[in-house]
């Protein structure tokens, strides 16, 4: 059932455009929630305490917060969100380019229009919540495409998955080539240089340099070189989250982390380097199964 928001803060066109869109769902068969606003703020609040949408539909031309800044603040707040702005003007088309809009539909045309993006819209919807995986804490529901999550850490009784950022750039075709050695197909353990190897192992201890490095994270292990990523905290055990996950990308690199094989750049030794540059440390005990499904991973996607 998709969530959806429309916001226009004139009275009579946001009753059409609400008309329209449930016409349009219905005739399509899509089932769906609708609530609608007349002032940005008060969607947006309604989005800081906690409400989640789909598909928000929004006119540009807001008084007070305008649609333009609205639709920033959502992005911020509900990155999978999909924004359609309904609008009598496209002198904006340009400036709103960063914000990904997902369609734009003219006032004059809504009838016209509109069936054809719901009907986009909600196909690439149900894509998402397809593979994704659902978050529900205290303050939020929240699906997160699961192609985002870069890998999950055990933090006392909480899991706390990190996801690569909205903004960044998309996932390439190609995923990063396997380092094979001999003729068994074994990933060389001198995918790294000898130089960082060298780094790692004269320390004698892993994961105590890692917390060295990292002393505001509570888990012990180290954060990306990159910007800061998304996180969501769960109450939920690794054991729980790992039976819910699709086993064919995700698996343990030690009783503490599940890390997303999507996202790994390479293996040496007792560490796992991931795309983004963070550095995981991977168990003796599942060094044998974590190569063998990284090979089994690679295999399939060249």
């Amino acid at each position: 059932m998709l969530q959806i928001a429309i916001c226009d803060d004139e009275p009579l066109l946001l009753d059409e455009i609400e008309k329209e869109t449930r016409q349009c769902l219905s005739v399509q068969k899509i089932f769906s929630v609708i609530s609608a606003y007349t002032s940005g703020e008060n969607l947006l609040y309604e989005i800081e305490d906690g409400a989640s949408f789909d598909l928000l539909l929004l006119d540009i031309e807001l008084p007070g917060l305008s649609g333009m800044e609205l639709a920033r603040r959502i992005h911020e707040l509900l990155p999978y969100a999909l924004i359609l702005f309904v609008t009598a003007h496209y002198k904006y088309a340009v400036d709103a380019y960063e914000l990904n809009i997902f369609r734009y539909i003219p006032k004059n045309q809504l009838k016209e229009r509109l069936p054809h993006a719901l009907r986009d819209a909600a196909a690439v919807l149900e894509i998402q919540n397809t593979d994704s995986y659902l978050i529900s804490n205290q303050n939020r529901v929240e699906r997160i495409p699961l192609k985002d999550v870069l890998y999950i850490l055990r933090d006392g009784k909480n899991a706390v998955f990190h996801l690569r950022s909205p903004q960044s750039a998309s996932m390439p075709g190609r995923f990063p080539s396997p380092v094979f050695g001999g003729k068994t197909g074994n990933l060389r353990s001198d995918a790294m240089s000898a130089g960082k190897e060298q780094a790692f192992s004269s320390t004698g201890n892993l994961a105590g340099r890692m917390l060295h490095s990292s002393m505001h994270n509570t888990t012990g292990y180290p954060e990306s070189s990159q910007p800061p990523i998304r996180e969501y905290r769960i109450r939920k055990t690794l054991t729980e989250i790992y039976e819910e996950l699709d086993r064919a990308y995700f698996v343990f690199t030690d009783r503490g982390c599940i890390v997303n094989l999507h996202h790994i750049s390479r293996i040496a030794g007792s560490v796992c380097e991931l795309t983004d540059g963070t550095m995981l440390p991977v168990a003796l005990s599942r060094t044998a199964e974590l190569k063998k499904k990284l090979n089994e991973f690679w295999r399939n996607m060249i």
